[in-house]
C-alpha cells in the first residue's frame, strides 16, 4: 500500500511532462522555419515586382505554415488526448490492482483471523481436555488412595486374624501336648499306635474326605450267598452292554488279577444289562471263569441276554434278582459271498450254535434242535425270555437272590445322575411351543411305566 500511494503522484504527473516536451520540440521546429524565411527575405533583390510576389510567396509560405501549425496543434492535442487515454486506463488498472490488493489483503485478514479463532477454539478444547485429565488424574489418584486404605485395612485385618489364627493353633498345640503327654503317661508301652494317632491329628484337616470313605473293614466272606442274601466284595467285575472284541481279554485279565491277589474269595461277575454280543470273545469269558482257582459268582440284576444269558447259565455259581431277565435265541450274524461260501459260512455257524447252545441244552435234558423248536414255540422270533424264578426251573440260572449287597462301595458316589446326563433331551415342540421331554428309546424287553396324562413325554421325534 505504501508503494502505491507514492506511485499514484509520478502517474499523474506524467501527462504534463508529455505535452511540455512536445512543445518543446514543435517549438524548435517553427524557429527553424522562422529562420529559413528570414534568410529568404535578406537574399531578396529590390524589384517591386518581385517584392509583390515575394509577398505572395511570403503570404503562401504563411500559409501553409498556418496549416502546418493548425495541423502540429492538432497532432498535439491527439497525442494528448491518446496520452490522457492511456493515463486514464493505466489509472483504472492501478485503481483495479489496488482493489484487488485490498480484497487480497482483506481475505488475509480474514484467513488470519479465522486462524486465529480455530487456535484460539484449538487451545480452548486443548485446555479443556487437559484439565479433564488433571480431574482424572485426581480422581485416580483419590480412587488409588482409597483402594491403599481399604488393603491397608484388610493387611490389617488379615494380620489380626492371622494373629488369632496363630494364638489358636498355639492353644491347640498346647492342648494337643497336653494331651499327648497324658497319653503318654497311659500308653507308655504302645508307641505304634501313638504314632498311627499322630498322623490321624496331622490329618485332621482332611476330615471331610475322610468321613465320605467307609471306615468300617470290608467283609469278604467265602459264602456270599445266605438266606437268599447275595453280598458282592470288592472283588467285582461289571459286564454291561455288548460285548466286542476286547471285552473278553478285559474281563480274563482282571479274573486272572483278582486269583493272583487271592485264590480262596470268591470274584463276582456282576450284569447289570448286557444283550450279548461275540461269539470268541464270550468264549473267551467263559474259559477264564472255568480256569479261575478262585470262583466266580455271575450276577445278573436285569438283564442277560444271549451271549451273556449263556455264561450266566454255564457259570458254576450263578445269581439274579426275582424280576431280571434272561433270554436264549438262535446264534445271529450276517454273511456274504456266493453259494459256497455262505454254505461253508452254515457249517462254522453251525458248530459254533453246538459249542455255545449244547450245554445248556442237556443242563434242560433236550437235544439242540429240540431247544430250538421250543424257542418258536414261545415267539415267532424265537426270542424265548423268562424272568428270573422261570429261568431258576429253566436250569438257566441256579439262585434267586431276594437281596444284593454291594460291600465294594466304600467311597460316597459323587456322579450325576443319568436324567442329568441326558439333559440333550430336552427339547419344545414347534406347534403350541409347550414344554416336552424327548425320552431316550427304550431298550430290549425294557418298557416306560410313567404318568404321562399331559403327554409331556415322548419318544423319537415330536
Amino acid at each position: 500500500m505504501r508503494f502505491i500511494s507514492l506511485l499514484l503522484p509520478i502517474c499523474m504527473l506524467l501527462p504534463a511532462l508529455t505535452v511540455h516536451s512536445l512543445t518543446a520540440d514543435e517549438d524548435t521546429v517553427l524557429a527553424g522555419d522562422s529562420e529559413d524565411d528570414s534568410v529568404a527575405v535578406v537574399d531578396g533583390d529590390a524589384d517591386p515586382s518581385d517584392a509583390t510576389k515575394d509577398e505572395n510567396d511570403e503570404l503562401a509560405t504563411m500559409q501553409r505554415e498556418l496549416q502546418r501549425l493548425r495541423l502540429q496543434q492538432e497532432l498535439r492535442e491527439a497525442r494528448q488526448r491518446e496520452s490522457q487515454a492511456a493515463l486514464q486506463i493505466e489509472g483504472q488498472r492501478i485503481e483495479m490492482e489496488l482493489a484487488i490488493a485490498n480484497q487480497r489483503q482483506r481475505l488475509q485478514l480474514a484467513e488470519l483471523k479465522a486462524e486465529q479463532e480455530h487456535l484460539q477454539a484449538q487451545a480452548a478444547v486443548e485446555d479443556a481436555q487437559h484439565q479433564a485429565a488433571l480431574r482424572q488424574l485426581r480422581q485416580e489418584h483419590e480412587r488409588r488412595q482409597a483402594q491403599l486404605q481399604q488393603q491397608e485395612h484388610e493387611l490389617r485385618e488379615l494380620q489380626m486374624q492371622n494373629r488369632r489364627l496363630e494364638i489358636e493353633q498355639e492353644q491347640a498345640q498346647a492342648r494337643f501336648q497336653a494331651e499327648q503327654q497324658e497319653r503318654s503317661r497311659g500308653l507308655a508301652q504302645r508307641r505304634f499306635e501313638l504314632q498311627q494317632m499322630e498322623v490321624q491329628l496331622e490329618h485332621h484337616q482332611s476330615r471331610q474326605k475322610v468321613d465320605a470313605i467307609v471306615a468300617t473293614p470290608l467283609d469278604r466272606r467265602m459264602e456270599p450267598f445266605v438266606d437268599g442274601v447275595l453280598t458282592i466284595s470288592d472283588r467285582r467285575i461289571d459286564l454291561n452292554e455288548p460285548i466286542i472284541a476286547g471285552t473278553g481279554d478285559w474281563i480274563a485279565r482282571r479274573i486272572n488279577y483278582y486269583n493272583n491277589d487271592s485264590e480262596e474269595y470268591p470274584i463276582f461277575l456282576v450284569i447289570d444289562y448286557c444283550p450279548g454280543g461275540s461269539m470268541m470273545d464270550g468264549e473267551i469269558i467263559l474259559r477264564a471263569i472255568a480256569a479261575s482257582k478262585a470262583p466266580v459268582h455271575v450276577v445278573v440284576k436285569s438283564f442277560a441276554a444271549s451271549m451273556a444269558a449263556i455264561i450266566v447259565g454255564d457259570a458254576e455259581h450263578s445269581y439274579a434278582l426275582p424280576n431280571a431277565m434272561i433270554m436264549h435265541h438262535q446264534p445271529w450274524s450276517y454273511t456274504g459271498g456266493n453259494l459256497a461260501q455262505q454254505k461253508e459260512w452254515v457249517k462254522v455257524f453251525e458248530q459254533w450254535a453246538e459249542r455255545m447252545h449244547g450245554p445248556t441244552a442237556e443242563r434242560m435234558g433236550l437235544t439242540l434242535e429240540e431247544f430250538y423248536a421250543q424257542m418258536y414255540e414261545q415267539s415267532v422270533t424265537g426270542d424265548w425270555y423268562a424272568f428270573a424264578d422261570e429261568a431258576q426251573d429253566l436250569q438257566w440260572v441256579q439262585h434267586i437272590a431276594t437281596e444284593i449287597r454291594e460291600e465294594d462301595v466304600r467311597v460316597r458316589p459323587q456322579d450325576t445322575s443319568p436324567w442329568q446326563r441326558r439333559g440333550r433331551y430336552w427339547s419344545n415342540e414347534h406347534g403350541d411351543h409347550k414344554e416336552r421331554v424327548r425320552l431316550p428309546r427304550p431298550r430290549a424287553l425294557d418298557f416306560y411305566f410313567l404318568y404321562n396324562r399331559d403327554n409331556r413325554y415322548f419318544v423319537g421325534k415330536p
